[in-house]
C-alpha cells in the first residue's frame, strides 16, 4: 500500500508540469547563455598512448577548483584493464596539476577491473559555488564498476557502485565504497533500457523534493527498446532517500534518442532560474555529419524535457578532438562559462579539453606523439639531419664547406630567387647525411616467425637523388616531385645506421618535367623555380616479406555508383614460394563492415602479383561537397591466421560528368547527377624563405586559407603536390584537379622515359582520392599529340574512371587529351571583362583554367569605373575580380565554373617582376604578383573579397573595411569619400567613431558579385568602425585607424577591446604589459621593425637597426653586387594601422619584424643570467572576422635564444587572438658575450616579433646610444613607409640576363641541301623545304663551357600531320656524338620550338647539328638556338 501511495503522489505531482514545453524563445537564451565557441585547448591528457582520459567532474572547494576524471590503461579497447578514478587541482580552471588516485582497481571484489567515478551532489546552481555538498558529514560518489575489462568493459556488464569520504578533497586518497553495486542490470526493477549495461551517473541534492526524494541520480544505460528491437543508449533517473538504496523512476527512460546505436548520455544538470538545463551528449546520430558532439535540454520537472534543436555546443573541429568531442560538464565563474569535455582525435588519444565563451588564449598541453596504427613498423626520419653544399651556382665560392643541422622538409634555396635577378635562384649539389638507430624490437630480421622487409621512402627529392645507406650504394635516381622507394634490407643492420642522401639539382635540367623557368631553354616559361634538397618527408617502413607494394591498392567505382573495384598489387620478396590470402575488408564511416572479399594466392619469390576484385555496394551514401562521406577499405594479407600485412585506404563513393564525355549540349559538370558550380583556385605551393620545402603544419596551413577564402576547388599549379594535400581534400569535399606538369618537351628518350615514369607514380600515387576529378597532364603544353595521346592512355589503363568519368586536361594550349580547358584572363590581357558571363557559356570555353589579375600590396586608388589601363591596384584587382565572380554566377547554370590564378604569389625566375608590393623595401622577385595573399602570407584586400562572397555568414561571419595597408587615405585632412567594405552578413553598418555614433548608413546585401558601398560620406574622424548582422544580430566588426584626421569623439573605447568579437589578449586591459619588472635592469628594450619609441612608463625602445638585427637580403650584399633594390630589410618589415588588444602602446606592436631560420638578432651582453621579454602580436589573420573565425595553425614558429629553444610552436592567433598583444618571458643563460634570439623552425607561416626587452637581475649598467648604427646612421623606417613606386624603373634592377647565354643560328646562315625557298612568314625569314630527297640542314656551332647543351629549333610544319626527321650532333672529328629521330608536330601557320639537348656533357669547341630526312617537304625553319 505504502509503494502504491508514493507512486500515486509522484504521477500527481509530475501532471502538473507534464504539458510544459521549454519555449524556444527560452531555449535560444540557454543557448546564449551556455555557448563556448572558443576552444581553449587540452586541460588534461595522458602523458603516453598506454593510457586515455575520460569523464570530467569540476567542482570547488575553498579558492581551489579540482576535477576527476577516469583513467583506463590501455591502447585499445580491449588491451587494458579498465577505468580507474584521478583528481588533479586548479587555480584557473584552466592549469590543472594532477594528484593522484581516488579510486583505484581492487582485486577480488565486484569491481575489480572498473571504477569510473563521478562526484556527487554538486552545487546545481548555474554560476554557483559548484562546491560538493556533504551528507551525513561524507562527501560521496557513485561509478561505474565491473569485473569485465577494456574499456567500458567490452566483455561484462557495468553496474553502479557507491564511494564516500569523510577526508578534504583537495589530497588524493582513496575513497571507501561498498561491497556491492547500489544498481545493477539484475536488480528486481531493472528496466528494459538498461538491461545491457549501465553506464556513468551523477546524484544531486534536490531538496525541494520535485521527485519525491531528496536524491536524484541521472545515469545512462544500453539496452534494446522492447517494441523496435532498437539497441541505444538513454538517460534515466533514479531516486533514494539515504544515497544507499535506490528505486528507478517508473517514467524511464526520460531522455533518449531512438536510432539504431545511438548514444544520449552522461547526463549533467544545472539550474538556470527557473529550468533545469541538461548537458549531454549524442553520438552516431543520423542527423549529424559527425560522431559525437555536447548539446542540451532543458525542463521544469526534472522528467520532461525540451530538446535543443539549434546548433550543437561542442563539436569535433580541431586535431585533438577531430574524431568525438563529447561528455560535457559546464561551468560558470566571474563571467566566463568553461565547458570541459573529453576530446578523441583520428588516433583514439583521449583527454579533457575546455571550451570558453571568452577567448582565454591556448592551452600548452598536448597529446603525446601519434603512433601509427598499422601491422607496419613506421620510423620518420625528418630530424636531425646534417646538410652541406658541395657545388652551388651564384655563390662564387663564398660559401663554406660546414655541416649545418636541419630538419626535413629543407630546401637550401631558401631566398636565392628573391634578389630581382632574372634568374637569381640556388643550383648545385647537397649532401644530407643522418645517423639513426635501429633496437631489437625495431629490428626484427633474425628473431621474427615471418621474415622481415625494410624500405626507405623518399617523397621528393629536388632534383635527383644518389642513397647510400651504410656504405651499400642504392643509385642515383630522378625523384622530383613523387615518392621514390627503395628495398634497403640487406643494408640495414641492427644499432647505429648511417644514410647519405646526395641532392643535385643543376641548371638546365632537361629529361624531367619539373624544371626551374630561369633556366629552362624554353622561352617564355614562367612555372616557378624548383627546390634543392629533401624538401619533403622521408620514411623507414618495415614489413612482412609478402607485402602490399607502395601505392599498391587501388580502388573506384563505377559511373553508376552501383560497384566498386579493387586491385591489390602484392609481392614476395622471400627467398620461398608462399600462398597468403588476400583480404578486402570495406567498412562504412563507423566501422561497420559492409563487404569483405578474400582471395588466396601463390606468390614465387620475387613474385609481383595483382589481384582483382569486386563488389555491388547497395544505397552508398555518396561523397560530395557538402557530405565528404568517407568509407575505409582495410587491405589485408593473411598468412595462416595471422594478418601480417594492412594498408587503410579512405575512399569515397561518387559519379562525375563533364560535358566534354557527355556532349549533350549541357555546359556544367555534375557531382552525384546534380550540378555543381566550381568555384576554383590555383595555388603553387610556394613560401616566402622555403619555396616548396612545406611542412606538414604549412600543408594544413595553407588548405585551412584556402576553405577560409571560400573555395570548393583546387588546382596544383603546375606540379605534384604534398601528399598530405589530397587528405585534406578527400576529407573536407574539395574538388581537385592535380596537375602534373608545365610546358616543357625535350625531344630525347631520357626525357621520353622519365616523364613516363614519373606520370605512372603520380597517377598511382593520387588516384584513390575522390576528390581528384581531373588529371592536369600539362599547363599551356608544349608536348606533341601523339605524345600526349601515349601519356592519356598511360593514365587511362592506370585509371579506368579517366575513360568514363574523369577527365585528362591541357590548359590554355595543348592536343592529345580529352579537353584544352581555356584561360580567360579578360580586363588583364585585353579583352573586355564586361562580356565574360557570355564568353564562359561558349561551346568552346565552359571551364576558365586561370583567371586574374596584377595589383601590389599597399597600391591603393580612389573608387572609380574600371579601367581596364589603370593602376594595378589592389582596388582595381577586387573590381576585376569581382566582376568575373558576379558575371560567372549569373552564367553559373550553364557552366563548369573557374579557377582564379594564384592563392599566394609565387617566385617567377626568368621574367621581370619584382613589384608586388609598392613599397621599395617590399619589393622582392621576379614574382607572378598576383596572389590574393602575398609570398610572406599576408592577405590582400581581394581576399576577403572572396571571403565576402563565397563563406556562408552561418558557418563563419566576416566584414572587412577597404583597407588596412590605406591608412594614409586621408592624410591631408578631413573630405567626402566613397568607404566600401566586403562582408558575407546580411547587412553592415558603418561608424565614423568607435562606438555606434557617428552613423553613416546601412547597407544590405545584394549577392555573390557585389560589395557594400558607402558613397560620397563624410569622413570626419580618424575611425571607420563596420559592423555585420546576420540573422538580426551583430556578428562581425571591423575597424580602421586613419591618419590626418581628427580623433573620434570615442576613441578611448578602443583601449577596452571589442564587445562583438572579442580577443584573448583583451584579458590584459588594465594590466603593466611593458612595465620593466622591479629588481631588474634593462640592458635593451627594442622596438621591432620601428624607429625609437618612448612608451607609457617612459621607457625608451630603440630603433631596430642592423646592428642587433639581422635577415635574409643581408648575406647577398656585397660590395660588388649589381642589385640596387636590395637593403639588409628587404621584405622583413611590415606595419599595421589597427588597434592593439591589451594595451595602450600600440606603436610597439604596429611595427614588426618577419622571417624564418634567417631572421636573428644578436645583443653583446657580459656572461651571467638574463630575463628575456618577447612581444608579439597577430596582424594578419583573423581581420574582420568574427566569433566563429578559427586561425588557429595559420603561424607556429619556435623562438630561441642562444640555440636553446624556449618557446616552442607558438602559435599567436592561438595565444592572443587577431592584433592582440602577447607577451612571453624567458630566462637565459649567456656564455661567451652575445644573447641571440632566432626563429630555428618555422613550421606555419612566418616568425613574427614587435619588441624584444633584455633585463638582469645583476648589476650591470643600460647599454648607452642603443639605437645608433655607423653603417646606417640616417635610417628610419618612417622613411621606408614613404618610399614606394608603383612599377620600378628598369635602371633600378639589375641587369637582365638569363643563367646561361643563348646562341641563335639562322637557318638561312646554315648549309641547306634539297629543294627549298627562303621567305618571310609572320615576320620570320626562314627555310621552307619543297619536295625532294635527301633534304637536309647543317648549322656549325661552337660551345664555351663543359656542360649539357640545350638545342632548341624555331619551326613551322605545314604539313598537318607530325613530321619525324633525323637529328645528328657531330664533333670537329665527325664523331657522332647522339643521334635520334626527332618528332616536329604540325603548327598551323604558327612558329613553334622544340627542345632536344645534345645528349651528355660536351668540351668547348666546334659541333655540327644536322637534320634530315628522306623528305622534308612542309617543313621550315627559322633558327637553332643553343643554351
Amino acid at each position: 500500500m505504502k509503494k502504491i501511495l508514493i507512486l500515486a503522489f509522484l504521477l500527481l505531482s509530475l501532471g502538473v508540469y507534464a504539458q510544459r514545453e521549454v519555449p524556444q524563445s527560452r531555449m535560444e537564451q540557454i543557448y546564449e547563455e551556455a555557448k563556448t565557441p572558443y576552444k581553449y585547448g587540452l586541460a588534461v591528457a595522458p602523458a603516453d598512448n598506454k593510457h586515455k582520459i575520460d569523464c570530467p567532474t569540476v567542482f570547488r572547494e575553498g579558492d581551489k577548483w579540482y576535477m576527476t576524471y577516469v583513467v583506463y590503461n590501455g591502447k585499445s579497447g580491449l588491451d587494458g584493464r579498465g577505468y580507474e578514478t584521478w583528481i588533479a587541482e586548479s587555480d584557473n580552471l584552466l592549469e590543472w596539476r594532477t594528484l593522484g588516485r581516488v579510486l583505484s582497481y581492487r582485486d577480488g571484489f565486484w569491481d575489480c577491473n572498473q571504477r569510473g567515478g563521478f562526484p556527487a551532489l554538486p552545487d546545481m546552481e548555474w554560476g554557483g559555488s559548484y562546491a560538493l555538498q556533504t551528507y551525513k558529514g561524507k562527501h560521496w560518489m557513485t561509478y561505474l564498476g565491473g569485473e569485465g575489462t577494456g574499456y567500458e568493459s567490452v566483455n561484462k556488464p557495468l553496474y553502479i557502485g557507491l564511494a564516500w569520504t569523510d577526508r578534504p578533497l583537495g589530497s588524493a586518497h582513496e575513497w571507501q565504497a561498498q561491497d556491492r553495486p547500489v544498481m545493477s542490470i539484475h536488480d528486481k526493477d531493472a528496466q528494459w533500457w538498461e538491461k545491457l549495461t549501465q553506464y556513468k551517473s551523477v546524484v544531486y541534492w534536490d531538496k525541494e523534493k520535485t521527485l519525491g526524494a531528496p536524491f536524484v541520480m541521472f545515469y545512462n544505460a544500453a539496452g534494446r527498446h522492447p517494441e523496435t528491437d532498437l539497441k541505444a543508449e538513454r538517460v534515466g533517473i533514479a531516486l533514494s532517500k539515504d544515497m544507499k538504496k535506490w528505486k528507478r523512476y517508473p517514467g524511464n527512460p526520460v531522455f533518449a534518442h531512438e536510432a539504431d546505436g545511438t548514444i544520449t548520455g552522461d547526463a549533467h544538470i544545472q539550474k538556470m532560474g527557473d529550468v533545469y538545463v541538461m548537458f549531454y551528449f549524442s553520438a552516431f546520430e543520423p542527423s549529424r555529419k559527425y560522431k559525437a558532439f555536447n548539446t542540451f535540454a532543458a525542463s521544469y520537472d526534472l522528467v520532461h524535457w525540451t530538446d535543443w534543436k539549434g546548433a550543437d555546443l561542442i563539436i569535433p573541429s580541431k586535431d585533438y578532438d577531430e574524431l568525438f568531442a563529447h561528455k560535457s560538464y559546464v561551468v560558470k565563474h566571474n563571467g566566463v562559462v568553461y565547458h570541459f569535455y573529453c576530446a578523441v582525435n583520428d588516433a583514439e588519444q583521449r583527454g579533457i579539453a575546455i571550451a570558453t565563451s571568452k577567448p582565454m588564449g591556448r592551452s600548452q598541453v598536448h597529446f603525446p606523439k601519434r603512433e601509427v596504427k598499422n601491422r607496419r613498423m613506421v620510423m620518420e626520419l625528418d630530424k636531425g639531419w646534417k646538410t652541406w653544399l658541395t657545388e652551388a651556382t651564384h655563390l662564387k665560392g663564398l660559401f663554406a664547406q660546414q655541416a649545418i643541422e636541419v630538419n626535413i622538409p629543407h630546401n637550401w634555396d631558401d631566398y636565392y630567387g628573391y634578389r630581382q635577378l632574372t634568374h637569381g635562384n640556388l643550383h648545385g649539389t647537397a649532401m644530407y647525411e643522418k645517423t639513426f638507430t635501429l633496437d631489437k624490437s625495431q629490428f626484427l630480421n633474425s628473431n621474427s616467425s615471418f621474415g622481415k622487409r625494410y624500405f626507405l621512402r623518399l617523397e621528393g627529392v629536388g632534383t635527383y637523388a644518389t642513397i647510400t645507406l651504410n656504405g651499400k650504394d642504392f643509385g642515383r635516381h630522378p625523384v622530383g616531385r613523387t615518392t621514390l622507394t627503395l628495398d634497403v634490407t640487406e643494408a640495414l643492420k641492427q644499432g647505429e645506421n648511417r644514410l647519405v642522401v646526395k641532392a643535385e639539382h643543376p641548371e638546365m635540367i632537361a629529361d624531367m618535367p619539373w624544371v626551374c623557368g630561369g633556366c629552362s631553354s624554353e622561352w617564355g616559361f614562367s612555372e616557378g623555380s624548383q627546390p634543392l634538397g629533401i624538401f619533403r618527408p622521408v620514411v623507414l617502413e618495415a614489413t612482412d616479406e609478402i607485402r602490399i607494394e607502395p601505392f599498391g591498392v587501388h580502388i573506384w567505382n563505377d559511373d553508376k555508383a552501383e560497384t566498386v573495384f579493387m586491385e591489390t598489387e602484392v609481392k614476395n620478396y622471400g627467398k620461398t614460394a608462399e600462398t597468403v590470402e588476400i583480404v578486402n575488408k570495406f567498412s562504412n564511416a563507423d566501422g561497420k563492415q559492409v563487404f569483405r572479399l578474400t582471395q588466396k594466392v601463390t606468390l614465387q619469390p620475387g613474385e609481383r602479383k595483382v589481384v582483382k576484385q569486386q563488389s555491388p555496394v547497395q544505397n552508398p551514401v555518396l561523397w560530395s561537397t557538402e557530405n565528404p562521406y568517407l568509407y575505409k577499405l582495410a587491405s589485408m594479407i593473411k598468412r595462416g591466421k595471422s594478418t601480417t600485412d594492412e594498408i587503410s585506404t579512405p575512399f569515397g563513393i561518387r559519379t562525375i560528368s563533364w560535358p566534354v564525355k557527355r556532349e549533350d549540349g549541357d555546359g556544367r559538370f555534375y557531382l552525384n547527377g546534380q550540378p555543381v558550380f566550381i568555384n576554383g583556385v590555383c595555388e603553387y605551393e610556394h613560401q616566402f624563405g622555403q619555396s616548396h620545402a612545406f611542412s606538414r603544419e604549412q600543408v594544413a596551413a595553407r588548405v585551412k586559407q584556402n576553405r577560409a577564402a571560400g573555395f570548393n576547388a583546387f588546382r596544383d599549379a603546375h606540379q605534384p603536390h604534398h601528399l598530405d594535400y589530397q587528405k585534406y581534400w578527400d576529407k573536407e569535399g574539395i574538388l581537385w584537379w592535380t596537375q602534373f606538369s608545365a610546358h616543357v618537351w625535350y625531344d630525347t628518350p631520357e626525357f621520353r622515359e622519365n616523364f613516363k615514369n614519373l606520370l605512372r607514380q603520380w597517377v598511382k600515387e593520387r588516384r584513390n582520392s575522390p576528390s581528384v576529378v581531373m588529371w592536369g597532364l600539362q599547363n599551356e603544353s608544349t608536348l606533341p599529340k601523339e605524345f600526349a595521346e601515349e601519356c592519356s592512355e598511360i593514365i587511362r589503363e592506370m585509371d579506368p574512371t579517366a575513360r568514363t568519368m574523369r577527365v585528362i586536361t591541357t590548359c590554355n594550349g595543348g592536343d592529345g587529351t580529352d579537353w584544352n580547358v581555356i584561360q580567360n584572363w579578360s580586363g588583364t590581357y585585353g579583352g573586355d571583362v564586361n562580356k565574360y558571363g557570355r564568353e564562359l557559356s561558349q561551346k568552346n570555353q565552359l571551364l576558365n583554367g586561370e583567371y586574374g589579375a596584377w595589383r601590389s600590396i599597399g597600391l591603393h586608388t580612389e573608387p572609380a569605373a574600371f579601367d581596364a589601363k589603370g593602376v594595378w591596384s589592389e582596388e582595381r584587382m577586387c573590381q576585376l575580380m569581382e566582376t568575373k565572380i558576379r558575371l560567372a554566377e549569373q552564367a553559373k547554370d550553364s557552366v563548369c565554373g573557374q579557377f582564379q590564378w594564384i592563392f599566394s604569389s609565387h617566385d617567377n625566375p626568368g621574367r621581370r617582376q619584382p613589384d608586388e608590393a609598392y613599397r621599395r623595401i617590399d619589393k622582392v622577385g621576379p614574382f607572378n604578383y598576383k596572389g590574393l595573399v602575398t609570398p610572406w602570407e599576408e592577405p590582400l584586400d581581394v581576399y576577403y573579397m572572396y571571403r565576402a562572397n563565397y563563406v556562408p555568414a552561418s558557418e563563419d561571419p566576416m566584414v572587412y573595411l577597404a583597407s588596412h595597408t590605406w591608412e594614409d587615405r586621408f592624410a591631408t585632412g578631413r573630405r567626402r569619400a566613397t568607404i566600401e567594405a566586403y562582408s558575407n552578413c546580411d547587412s553592415v553598418l558603418l561608424y565614423n567613431d568607435a562606438v555606434d555614433a557617428e552613423f553613416l548608413g546601412r547597407k544590405l546585401n545584394h549577392g555573390v558579385g557585389t560589395h557594400f558601398m558607402w558613397e560620397n560620406r563624410d569622413i570626419r574622424y580618424n575611425v571607420l568602425r563596420a559592423v555585420g548582422y546576420f540573422k538580426g544580430n551583430p556578428v562581425a566588426e571591423d575597424v580602421l585607424v586613419l591618419d590626418g584626421l581628427e580623433n573620434a569623439p570615442h576613441f578611448e573605447v578602443l583601449y577596452r577591446g571589442s564587445a562583438i568579437v572579442p580577443v584573448a589578449a583583451d584579458r590584459l586591459n588594465g594590466t603593466a604589459l611593458l612595465k620593466g619588472v622591479e629588481g631588474y635592469t634593462y640592458l635593451y628594450r627594442l622596438n621591432c621593425g620601428g624607429d625609437a619609441y618612448t612608451d607609457t612608463y617612459g621607457q625608451v625602445w630603440a630603433q631596430d637597426n642592423s646592428r642587433y638585427s639581422h635577415s635574409w637580403a643581408e648575406s647577398f650584399i656585397h660590395p660588388s653586387d649589381s642589385v640596387q633594390l636590395l637593403s639588409p630589410y628587404q621584405a622583413s618589415q611590415r606595419t599595421t594601422n589597427d588597434p592593439i588588444h591589451g594595451t595602450r602602446d600600440w606603436k610597439l606592436f604596429q611595427t614588426f619584424r618577419f622571417g624564418r631560420h634567417k631572421l636573428n638578432f644578436q645583443f653583446p651582453v657580459p656572461d651571467g643570467e638574463y630575463r628575456v621579454e618577447l612581444y608579439f602580436t597577430e596582424p594578419w589573420h583573423g581581420t574582420g572576422g568574427g566569433v566563429q573565425t578559427d586561425c588557429e595553425g595559420l603561424r607556429i614558429f619556435d623562438v630561441a635564444v642562444n640555440d636553446k629553444v624556449v618557446l616552442d610552436d607558438l602559435d599567436l592567433w592561438a595565444e592572443a587572438g587577431h592584433d592582440g598583444a602577447c607577451k612571453k618571458v624567458v630566462n637565459a643563460t649567456v656564455k661567451g658575450g652575445v644573447l641571440k634570439i632566432d626563429f630555428p623552425e618555422v613550421k606555419a607561416g612566418q616568425a613574427l616579433v614587435c619588441g624584444i626587452a633584455i633585463a638582469s637581475a645583476a648589476s650591470v649598467e643600460p647599454v648607452a646610444n642603443q639605437g645608433a648604427d655607423d653603417r646606417n646612421v640616417s635610417f628610419s623606417w618612417a622613411a621606408q613607409d614613404k618610399e614606394v613606386m608603383e612599377k620600378t624603373p628598369k635602371e633600378l634592377l639589375p641587369e637582365d640576363k638569363n643563367a646561361r647565354a643563348n646562341v641563335t643560328y639562322q637557318a638561312e646562315d646554315a648549309v641547306l641541301k634539297g629543294k627549298f625557298i627562303k621567305k618571310e612568314v609572320k615576320k620570320q625569314t626562314g627555310v621552307f623545304f619543297g619536295k625532294g630527297e635527301k633534304n637536309s640542314i647543317t648549322w656549325n656551332i661552337s660551345t664555351g663551357l663543359a656542360q649539357v647543351y640545350a638545342l632548341r629549333f624555331k619551326y613551322m610544319n605545314a604539313t598537318g600531320k607530325p613530321m619525324r626527321v633525323r637529328m645528328q650532333f657531330i664533333d670537329s672529328k665527325g664523331v657522332v656524338l647522339k643521334e635520334d629521330h626527332l618528332t616536329f608536330a604540325e603548327t598551323p601557320g604558327k612558329w613553334r620550338m622544340l627542345s632536344t639537348t645534345t645528349g651528355t656533357y660536351i668540351n668547348a669547341g666546334y659541333y655540327k647539328v644536322v637534320l634530315s630526312a628522306p623528305d622534308m617537304e612542309g617543313l621550315a625553319l627559322d633558327a637553332l638556338d643553343v643554351q
